[in-house]
């Protein structure tokens, strides 16, 4: 094996150490965060059970407490480790990236945690307790209304998923924008048919159908999008300012 190999093979050595660290940290926050969900268990559920007001939610097996009390403290626990965890994913690719792509991705890291958990917070507040309302108030004569602590839990959790994603749009927008990909004008005469898109993608995946619930996730939609453009107008002209005086820096070198 020559120095060259040698070298070589001791630099992925090290890449796989590294990435190793980084996935024994990752993996050590979301124990410390399960943990701490499973300490603070009663007012998580106390917490997730709210919407459902005086409705009965009813267990359909013996395990199904068991398995609703470890569902509960794996997400709470992924929730509460998610900062530490695209850190590690962060600090792991930086090494081999510019300052400027550094800086980016930085940046990219502090939008999407506060995208995420303004997600959560529109999903647990709001959509969340208004479809289950709207939801509830639905009756057949005849028929008591009991429903699965399991299928209410996979209603809550496929609701904060679809909204959290809806509310990382401004990210793959300006991001876009930002990368050459596509314009905001394109966006903008285009917008009636992103939003067909949305709402056949929203009728798909949210869990209920219905027009109501459609509305409360679809109406956000709109807003983000805007917003997004807006977000992506701002840096197209600071991208044109900034090549305005790099051409105007070069032309003063050339004379």
């Amino acid at each position: 094996m020559t120095s060259l190999q040698h070298h070589e093979a001791k630099s992925v050595l090290e890449h796989v150490g590294e990435l190793r660290k980084k996935l024994l940290i990752a993996l050590g926050a979301f124990i410390v965060g399960a943990i701490i969900a499973h300490i603070f268990n009663k007012e998580i559920i106390d917490f997730l059970l709210k919407p459902a007001g005086s409705q009965s939610l009813i267990f359909l097996s013996p395990l199904e407490p068991f398995f609703f009390v470890f569902k509960i403290d794996f997400i709470a626990g992924i929730i509460i480790a998610f900062p530490f965890i695209v850190w590690c994913l962060f600090s792991y690719i930086t090494p081999a990236l510019s300052k400027r792509a550094t800086t980016l991705l930085f940046s990219f890291y502090i939008t999407s945690t506060l995208l995420l958990f303004a997600g959560l917070f529109y999903a647990f507040f709001i959509t969340i307790p208004f479809s289950l309302k709207f939801l509830f108030s639905i009756t057949i004569p005849g028929i008591e209304n009991n429903f699965s602590v399991e299928r209410y839990l996979s209603f809550f959790v496929s609701q904060a998923l679809i909204i959290t994603a809806v509310f990382q749009v401004p990210i793959l927008v300006i991001g876009g924008i930002y990368l050459g990909v596509f314009k905001t004008k394109l966006l903008a005469a285009k917008r009636r048919y992103i939003y067909l898109i949305l709402i056949i993608a929203l009728a798909v995946f949210t869990p209920t159908a219905d027009i109501f619930n459609l509305g409360i996730v679809f109406i956000p939609c709109i807003v983000i999008f805007e917003i997004s453009l807006i977000g992506g107008k701002i840096v197209e002209f600071l991208k044109k300012k900034k090549e305005k005086n790099l051409k105007s820096v070069d032309v003063s070198r050339i004379e």
